[in-house]
């Protein structure tokens, strides 16, 4: 199962280099970060700029990455449902679930690569034209540099658990559609439906998107020489996303499997 899994992910990713569709989002996001500086100032002035870093990620992975993430995911198996490769997909020794297993792996990837992107982006943008000196306050050093960059990290792995139940949620609207506009238009129009009306509902504390940005925000709150309380954020964040990345796999391939092609 493994080795199958493995080797339709390896057909998946060189599918994915070879589309052009897979470079739009980290074009896009390299063109925002390039305007960062102009629009969020930031220079060499004594001051630390670990704000810029929190601003910019936050600008460019929770806000159009995860857009991003969301159409490029919702396209991965409803594309094929729709032009009718799934069937050649399937003919090969390789079941349904392990075909699912290779897109979830593959969103997860485009996923990671975003950040990983962003992130390379935010600090070199920081060395550049910034300063990196530690968080100071009243003349005295509050948090290193190299506390930074753990705490920046630390929010990065944290902002990936509920950025891979986002990628389970696309996938599992990718299989529900019979096409891949209405597989991208119904997992915007329900994720930004969720945003709007879970803090009117009181249910925000359970939905894993209100843990995307909180990762950022405490790093945000950390260059401003405020100590950090990731936990119990953290737990909430990983267990959130663990609980809704499982039903929304659940779902998919219960789906998968009564579908007929």
């Amino acid at each position: 199962m493994i080795r199958r899994v493995v080797t339709a992910y390896l057909v998946e990713i060189q599918k994915a280099l070879h589309a052009k569709s897979t470079y739009v989002g980290p074009l896009l996001i390299i063109l925002v970060m390039a305007l960062m500086p102009m629009v969020d100032r930031v220079e060499r002035d004594q001051v630390s700029d670990y704000g810029f870093a929190a601003r910019s990620t936050g600008v460019a992975l929770n806000l159009l990455g995860l857009l991003l993430v969301l159409t490029y995911c919702a396209s991965l198996v409803s594309s094929e449902i729709e032009s009718g490769t799934i069937r050649l997909a399937l003919v090969r020794p390789l079941r349904r679930y392990e075909f699912l297993a290779a897109k979830l792996l593959l969103g997860a990837t485009y996923a990671l690569a975003l950040v990983v992107l962003v992130a390379l982006l935010a600090w070199g943008g920081l060395l550049l034209f910034g300063d990196t000196q530690g968080v100071t306050y009243g003349g005295e050093v509050v948090f290193t540099n190299h506390t930074m960059i753990r705490s920046y990290l630390l929010a990065l792995v944290l902002t990936m658990a509920p950025l891979c139940a986002a990628v389970a949620f696309a996938v599992a609207m990718s299989t529900v559609a019979k096409s891949t506009g209405a597989a991208i238009g119904a997992t915007v129009a329900i994720w930004f439906a969720g945003d709007i009306l879970k803090y009117p509902l009181h249910i925000a504390p359970f939905l894993f998107s209100t843990y995307i940005e909180s990762p950022l925000e405490l790093f945000a709150n950390q260059a401003d020489a405020f100590d950090p309380q990731w936990f119990p954020m953290a737990l909430y964040c990983i267990a959130t996303s663990l609980a809704w990345g499982a039903a929304a796999v659940a779902l998919a391939v219960l789906v998968l499997r009564r579908r007929s092609f």
